[in-house]
């Protein structure tokens, strides 16, 4: 029988729990949002709110069914592998270590580039040609993937800097963008499109990876952990549906259409937007977001994949164990990004298979397993019963469907 663990005073910390709350906003909100309008706009404005919605409340569902099984793990540092393996023995624990690996050093890898790309950005003209691009992506990743040594409660009060940071440049694009909204820009869609926005737009809900290491920073304190994972996931949907409607009320379908074939979306919609309101300092305002959107997805990147490394290696949080843990986290995709950065990149393309995997799938077998197999009681149950561990299965499955028929090119896309 798993009740969670600790009842001392510090589980209530309201500032604990705030900069926890913005941890799991800031690792969903990725860079990425900024194409989001463009990925799923083509669809419909109304259509979009819906599928937001939805996709919303299903990963939502896996996160409390994820939260669920975690507190049946009575270690207090336990990670996937771990919660895996209790419930799903051999099989899960394997599946949990390639999946993660794959799919954090991947996501890694890729904000390593982003980031560095944006740090070289910053410098003048004649600077960014003399010197290497690798540059940007070394500087990066000592600036915030040494943050891995000191912790998660110094990644907390980094990230939270780093919030204040994001928040800022979405409240200057969001009033730039407004005043120029055209409510018959809204009408126009084919919902059909919409089909291989799917994956996408699941992973922009995505904050699962750093569940274990709430658990842990927050004492297993249930009450304090279903807070943190509301409020934090419904951060990312206001930012979402905000965004959608000021974007999609500003460009015009046909000019979406075209965006949505553009091999560099984002800059591409940057230049529209400069055009339709005549600003051409917005693009200022978009790197800056796009540098903090990044970063605060980084740091609970770094945040998740370091704790899975300790607790898959049983890796002691000593000084030299937090070294070992912070070069297993930062060199590989630290490499792979200098040296071999077209092959994450392809990986990326199945991160929404690995996902409903992750976090789709095996918490759906982990909660129905400790529930109707070995009789295990929680402090935490997400109501409904089997029909709504079906519901999640069924909806994993076509996430992992959507995603392979996506990357094969056998859904309809603008073209």
């Amino acid at each position: 029988m798993a009740k969670g663990f600790g009842n001392s005073p510090e589980n209530s910390n309201p500032k604990r729990i705030y900069g926890s709350i913005l941890l799991v906003a800031g690792t969903s909100i990725g860079a990425g949002m900024l194409a989001l309008p463009i990925t799923t706009g083509v669809g419909g404005y109304g259509y979009t709110l819906v599928l937001f919605l939805v996709c919303f409340l299903f990963m939502l569902l896996s996160l409390f069914l994820l939260l669920e099984a975690t507190l049946w793990v009575s270690k207090p540092s336990a990670n996937f592998v771990t919660i895996a393996k209790e419930r799903l023995g051999y099989a899960g624990q394997i599946v949990a270590w390639f999946g993660f690996l794959l799919l954090l050093y991947a996501v890694a890898a890729a904000y390593l580039l982003g980031g560095g790309s944006l740090l070289m950005r910053v410098l003048p003209v004649s600077y960014q040609a003399l010197l290497p691009a690798q540059l940007g992506i070394l500087v990066f990743a000592l600036l915030f993937g040494l943050l891995v040594f000191f912790g998660t409660r110094y990644i907390d009060y980094i990230n939270r800097i780093l919030m204040i940071g994001l928040l800022t440049a979405y409240v200057i694009l969001v009033i730039l963008v407004i005043p120029s909204l055209q409510s018959h820009n809204l009408a126009s869609g084919q919902p059909r499109y919409l089909w291989a926005a799917i994956p996408v737009v699941v992973l922009s809900f995505t904050s699962h990876i750093i569940l274990p290491s709430l658990r842990t920073y927050l004492h297993g304190d249930v009450k304090a952990l279903t807070k943190v994972l509301w409020y934090g996931s419904l951060i990312p949907l206001a930012f979402y549906i905000l965004w959608q409607t000021v974007i999609l009320g500003v460009v015009p379908y046909s000019n979406l259409l075209i965006l949505a074939t553009s091999e560099h979306p984002v800059a591409e919609l940057t230049k529209v937007l400069q055009g339709n309101l005549g600003l051409t300092w917005i693009a200022i305002t978009v790197s800056y977001f796009s540098f903090f959107a990044l970063t605060t997805s980084f740091v609970g990147v770094i945040l998740s994949l370091s704790d899975f490394l300790a607790d898959g290696f049983s890796i002691k949080k000593n000084i030299t164990g937090r070294l070992l843990v912070l070069s297993q986290t930062i060199l590989p995709p630290l490499l792979f990004a200098l040296f071999f950065p077209h092959g994450f990149i392809i990986a990326l393309s199945y991160a929404g298979v690995l996902v409903a995997i992750l976090f789709g799938i095996l918490p759906v077998l982990m909660v129905w397993r400790g529930r109707y197999v070995e009789k295990l009681e929680s402090a935490f149950r997400v109501p409904g019963g089997k029909p709504v561990l079906l519901v999640a299965l069924a909806g994993s499955c076509l996430v992992i469907i959507l995603q392979l028929a996506a990357v094969f090119e056998c859904l309809p896309v603008p073209g």
